[in-house]
């Protein structure tokens, strides 16, 4: 059994392994997050808790299923760096990481940012979307 598969089945409660913990994993291992979650989507077990707030925190379809609200006020310079990040109307999940970092943000707060902006968040860093 992998390694990733052993860690993964340590963790998840109903099926599901929060986005943090996947991402704890990958380091602990010195794996890609991505292969931490091609390795969870193998096993059938759903990625929760985006930490941008994007997905998994309620019932898909249902209200809560994001936790993001309208930024607003924004500061300018937040707005700008991160369109300046973004191509085509989307920005990845690691440019919003390190952007959250570079301003001393959280990663939720910075998942406002880009919703607000009406940016699409792709590629994952896990492969969720």
């Amino acid at each position: 059994m992998s390694k990733i598969k052993e860690k993964i089945q340590l963790y998840p409660q109903q099926g599901k392994l929060p986005c943090a913990v996947a991402h704890y994993i990958a380091a602990e291992l010195s794996v890609t997050p991505r292969q931490v979650g091609e390795t969870a989507n193998g096993l059938q077990i759903r990625i929760t808790q985006c930490q941008l707030g994007l997905f998994g925190y309620g019932q898909k379809g249902t209200a809560n299923y994001k936790i993001l609200s309208p930024m607003d006020p924004m500061p300018n310079d937040l707005a700008k760096d991160i369109r300046t990040a973004a191509h085509e109307g989307r920005i990845s999940c690691l440019k919003l990481w390190k952007i959250a970092t570079q301003y001393g943000l959280s990663r939720h707060v910075v998942g406002n940012a880009a919703d607000t902006l009406g940016l699409k968040v792709t590629p994952c860093q896990l492969g969720c979307f």
